[in-house]
């Protein structure tokens, strides 16, 4: 998308209409609870993750810009944008239907389930609690003590027994809910967001793509390769 396409919103709540008015379905992924506070963002370190039915159109119809960081060949990759408000700049992820973040029937059934919270919307509870299993183990480097307690109290207001915080636990009742659903486990488009197939307990979810395992496995070892390199640069620094 073009600069001069770009919009400045005075607050939030404007980009909220703005979502708002779009023909395309969205709905907040997560970490939605200070998503109206203004001041968030003008600390710079809020940024906003949505699952919508069409990443471009939705893009085009609120004024986000393609963010410059993922821009190849002159064209965005259709999931980093940058929005403004206030004149700060504001990322923002748009998730998109059959871009593998989650399966794609999965991403079109938490977009059916959505439900309107404080005048945008969210995923529904149960949706919410499983896609932050999925995240919080499959797509971060690490399963956080946050995360942990989040699950928890989130498990127990579903009415779900947390008999532990364990990784293994949480996986096991992550796969329940996907073979009861039909969902299962990709490598995402975005080279960007791991798949941790080391914690899968039933390999029969995952739909292998080759082509996207590849790029996977091309990027996480050059950013290995790089991390070794500035351990070694950093010896030598301090040996000096």
């Amino acid at each position: 998308m073009n600069n001069r396409n770009r919009a400045n919103f005075k607050n939030i709540h404007q980009v909220i209409d703005r979502l708002n008015s779009s023909t395309i379905a969205y709905a907040v992924l997560r970490n939605y609870d200070n998503l109206l506070e203004d001041e968030l963002y003008m600390d710079g370190h809020g940024d906003i993750d949505l699952i919508c039915e069409d990443s471009r159109k939705l893009a085009s119809d609120i004024g986000a810009i393609d963010h410059p960081g993922h821009v190849k060949n002159g064209r965005g990759n259709g999931m980093h944008y940058i929005i403004y408000v206030d004149n700060v700049e504001v990322s923002l992820d748009l998730r998109h239907v059959g871009d593998a973040y989650y399966c794609e029937q999965w991403e079109r059934d938490m977009l059916s389930r959505r439900k309107l919270h404080n005048g945008f919307y969210v995923l529904s509870e149960e949706d919410y609690f499983y896609t932050l299993i999925y995240h919080a183990i499959f797509q971060k480097d690490t399963f956080s003590e946050d995360y942990q307690q989040r699950l928890k109290k989130m498990g127990e207001d579903l009415g779900i027994e947390i008999k532990s915080n364990s990784i293994v636990f949480y996986v096991n009742l992550l796969e329940e809910h996907m073979k009861e659903h039909g969902y299962h486990y990709e490598y995402p488009v975005d080279k960007y967001v791991p798949l941790k197939r080391k914690y899968i307990q039933d390999t029969s979810l995952l739909k292998f793509h080759f082509s996207r395992y590849i790029e996977h496995l091309r990027f996480e070892t050059k950013v290995k390769l790089i991390e070794l390199l500035v351990k070694i640069k950093h010896k030598i620094l301090n040996r000096g």
